[in-house]
């Protein structure tokens, strides 16, 4: 060791020993940066870097060696042959090739052996470059040192090349130019220490000037900053364009619509707003987190593959994600650094849940829809129908079509969405329910007996049965029920639905009955009122309908005063039936709107065409006054037709002011105001007639018929009918009594003042073919139908 120091201290020129020791940290700084790309590039562009870090490495060993030996002064003249000396830099440069290809591959070791053959690199290009050397004395060589500097140098550049590997940070660079500087100087000036030189007497010879020994090594170096300062350059721009490259990708990733985030080996280093968002973090609150935080085992899921999984949030819950993970080439520090792209599908989930729901059951109301019941009501009979009893109940809404045309559909929602919660919370656990149609529903339910199931649709019948209250109106929507048992009224859930479905209508036409047992013998009475339902439609559609006019008469001077249209069912195999056969079943059915329609707009239709100019009355159903437009309709068949408003005369009867007399009040009032006359019908059969009159001014009272029939031997219709007549006096309406069918009954009325009356005595009702023509019955030849 000594004989190394007194070799540097003595026997060189301590300016250029300072000229090779800066050429050589420099070289080396360059040299382990570009190592650390070699190490850090998975891609081929490796080998380019390996390229470019042997050429600075080959040419910083070479200089470094050139100007220590220029500093080298033994006492005697010494000179330098150039083709060894070239040559020696060749070997250098193709041993740093040789080192940085070996470190840049992928087996076991390679690092350390890359560095091996980079100290061997060094030691070949020393002594090759010493060969170059001559001076006029006698040299000797001491081996062990030989062998020390060789050892020195492998053993160094092993460690230079394994802390360049390993080691993370501005650290690993200190430590790897450290090391292959000691690499360097330790085995050039340990080979010069070897070096023994004995002088010879002194000759002339051509030596190297002292002034040209400094322009050369001055040369050199330049060349080898240059070199270097290629190299380092290169890696700059590199690093410059990676920079560039980190912004556009951070530019492109807040662009994105997904989450993007970046990791270096197990902590998160980057991510994009809509990380944040999805995490509930800030960016900064982000940068530093272990990646665990976020996801489970990032590693088990393949690149370029989409995976399913939950991101975990700041605030405790998880986030349904869609995860690619792309691995890109490692960092500066030689980790490894993954890009996570993550896309939130918690919307598309609830889509997709969403339509699963409405595939199985009703939105509005929230049972089970037709399909999902049927399957699992017969699911239930298959499995288990032979260890039990089961009853399938339908039911259907009163009046709920009404509720839809005077409130609107959003009160009909109103009722179906709160009869559905009524259903939930009656039923059991083995009991279910499910909307199969507009206001229709069916439960099904395991039972003991059949009183269970007529106590269930007790049950029910009293919840669906309370008052609902919407925007400020209070709805009653009592409800029908049908119950069906299994086994004995059918094993597949089909027949039992449809035989529920008959006893419900059967409940439905009673007048004291809401719940009804299903009985064989109901078959073929629901059959025949089904098919009738049907027949009525086509009928309204088609041409079997048509109307019969009954006149109206001013009895004083005998004179007609108007024709009351009554709508008639011409049945292609029943014959002409009567009103009291089809009107009933229009009204359950909610028909009656349709054929409503038909009554006015044909005898609007007919009456314009009538030559005596007499007027035509029309009854309305309440359900037809309450039709949203039905003031615009009436108007516009009106117009259609040419009939002025004045020869129009609706009656209605009180049922239409039941449901909601303000707006019942207001729709005559606009019928009124177009010219309309509006009569009451059927006055003194209800109980709140005479709020009516009170209510709306009304053109004409038509009394009943029933308060008509006995008026000639019942003390008590005739003083009800002469209050009645005592009411339209002080009301100033004219009074038109129906059903007058003898003399006796024609008699009293004109004792009494009653001027305008109805009946079989003038005539019965007849075809558009004959109004206008006023027939005579006399009581005994008249036939009552």
């Amino acid at each position: 060791m000594l004989r190394v120091i007194n070799c540097i201290a003595y026997a060189h020129d301590l300016i250029l020993v300072a000229l090779a020791a800066l050429i050589c940290a420099s070289g080396a700084f360059v040299s382990v940066h570009l190592l650390k790309k070699v190490f850090a590039t998975k891609s081929r562009a490796r080998f380019a870097w390996g390229f470019i870090g042997a050429i600075a490495a080959g040419s910083t060993i070479w200089c470094t060696h050139y100007v220590a030996m220029l500093a080298f002064e033994p006492g005697v003249p010494v000179a330098y042959d150039f083709g060894p000396t070239l040559i020696s830099l060749i070997v250098a440069i193709l041993g740093c090739i040789a080192a940085y290809g070996l470190a840049g591959e992928r087996f076991a070791f390679a690092a350390p052996i890359g560095g091996a053959t980079f100290g061997l690199a060094i030691s070949a290009m020393h002594y090759m470059g010493m060969t170059a050397f001559s001076a006029r004395a006698l040299t000797a060589w001491d081996m062990s040192y030989v062998a020390a500097s060789v050892f020195l140098a492998v053993l160094l550049g092993a460690l230079t090349f394994w802390l360049m590997q390993n080691m993370r940070g501005a650290r690993s660079i200190a430590a790897g130019t450290g090391t292959m500087v000691l690499a360097i100087v330790s085995l050039h000036f340990t080979g010069m220490a070897a070096l023994e030189i004995t002088p010879l007497a002194p000759t002339s010879g051509d030596v190297t000037a002292v002034e040209a020994r400094d322009l050369i090594a001055a040369a050199v170096a330049g060349v080898c900053f240059l070199v270097l300062g290629t190299g380092a350059v290169t890696y700059f721009l590199d690093n410059q364009a990676r920079a560039f490259a980190s912004i556009r990708l951070r530019h492109l990733a807040e662009s994105a619509v997904d989450g993007m985030a970046v990791v270096r080996g197990d902590l998160m280093v980057e991510a994009n707003s809509e990380f944040a968002r999805m995490v509930k973090m800030s960016k900064k609150e982000i940068t530093g987190q272990p990646v665990a935080k976020f996801l489970d085992q990032v590693e088990q899921y393949q690149e370029g593959v989409l995976s399913a999984t939950e991101l975990k949030r700041a605030d405790g819950s998880s986030l349904p994600v869609e995860l690619a993970v792309q691995t890109e080439q490692v960092s500066e520090d030689g980790q490894p650094l993954t890009i996570l792209a993550l896309r939130d599908i918690s919307q598309r989930l609830a889509q997709e849940e969403k339509i699963t729901f409405l595939a199985q059951y009703d939105s509005l109301t929230g049972l089970r829809n037709r399909p999902t019941f049927l399957e699992n009501s017969q699911s239930i009979l298959d499995w288990g129908g032979e260890d039990g009893d089961y009853a399938v109940i339908a039911i259907d809404l009163d009046r709920f079509k009404e509720i839809n045309d005077m409130y609107g559909h959003a009160a009909g929602d109103s009722v179906l969405g709160k009869t559905g919660k009524r259903l939930k919370k009656a039923l059991a656990a083995h009991q279910f329910a499910a909307r199969i149609g507009g206001d229709e529903f069916v439960v099904f339910s395991k039972i003991e007996s059949k009183d269970d199931a007529i106590q269930l649709a007790e049950l029910l019948e009293r919840e669906l049965n309370q008052d609902i209250e919407h925007d400020g109106v209070v709805l009653r929507c009592e409800a029908s029920f049908g119950i069906a048992l299994y086994p004995e009224d059918g094993r597949q859930i089909n027949t039992l639905l449809n035989n529920a479905d008959m006893a419900m209508y059967r409940a439905k036409s009673s007048d004291d009955q809401q719940i009804c047992l299903y009985d064989k013998g109901m078959d073929d009475t629901i059959r025949k009122r089904r098919q009738l339902v049907d027949e009525l439609r086509l009928a309204i559609q088609g041409d079997q309908l048509e109307l019969h006019y009954q006149v109206q008469m001013n009895v004083p001077n005998e004179t007609v005063a108007g024709y009351e249209a009554l709508v008639r069912w011409n049945h292609p195999t029943k014959g002409m039936l009567p009103p009291n056969v089809f009107i009933p079943l229009a009204e359950q059915t909610g028909l009656i709107v349709m054929l409503g329609e038909w009554v006015l707009r044909t005898a609007c239709h007919e009456a314009a065409s009538w030559s005596s100019g007499l007027p035509v009355s029309v009854n309305l159903s309440p359900a037809q006054l309450t039709t949203p437009n039905f003031v615009e309709q009436v108007q516009d068949i009106l117009l259609e037709s040419g009939l002025a408003p004045q020869r129009l005369e609706l009656e209605v009867t009180e049922t239409t002011f039941i449901a909601d007399q303000k707006k019942a009040i207001s729709v005559l009032e606009r019928l009124k105001a177009l010219g309309i006359s509006i009569s009451v019908d059927d006055f003194g059969t209800g109980y709140s007639s005479l709020a009516m009159l009170r209510a709306f001014p009304f053109d004409k009272i038509k009394l009943d018929k029933s308060l008509i029939d006995d008026i000639d031997n019942n003390y008590k219709s005739k003083g009800v009918f002469r209050a009645v007549l005592s009411l339209g006096d002080a009301l100033s309406v004219p009074i038109l009594a129906e059903g007058v069918e003898n003399k006796e009954q024609l008699a009293f009325l004109l004792e009494h003042g009653c001027q305008l009356v109805q009946g079989y005595y003038y005539g019965k009702p007849e075809p558009f073919s004959a109004p206008g023509k006023v027939t005579f019955v006399e009581p005994d030849k008249k036939k009552i139908s």
